[in-house]
C-alpha cells in the first residue's frame, strides 16, 4: 500500500531529484529508498548505542583498570 504525501524541498534538492529520477513514479521510488536507507542507518546507530550503554559499567571499569595500571607503571 502506498500513501500520497506532499512535501516541500529546497530548489536545488528538487532539481537534483528531477535530474536523477525524471519520472514521477521513479522519484517516489528514489525517495522511499532514501528514507529506508536513512531509517536503517539510524536504527543501527541506536542499536549500537544501546549495546554500549548495556555494557557501560563493565567497559568503564576496564578503562579504569587500564589507567590505574599505566599510572602504576609510570610510578616505577
Amino acid at each position: 500500500m502506498t500513501i500520497q504525501a506532499h512535501i516541500s524541498l529546497p530548489d536545488d534538492l528538487f532539481n537534483e531529484l528531477e535530474r536523477r529520477a525524471p519520472q514521477l513514479e521513479s522519484r517516489s521510488v528514489l525517495i522511499a529508498e532514501a528514507l529506508r536507507d536513512y531509517f536503517s542507518a539510524h536504527n543501527e546507530v541506536a542499536d549500537e548505542l544501546a549495546q554500549i550503554n548495556r555494557y557501560a559499567d563493565e567497559l568503564n571499569q576496564e578503562a579504569e583498570d587500564v589507567l590505574a595500571y599505566q599510572v602504576m607503571c609510570e610510578a616505577r
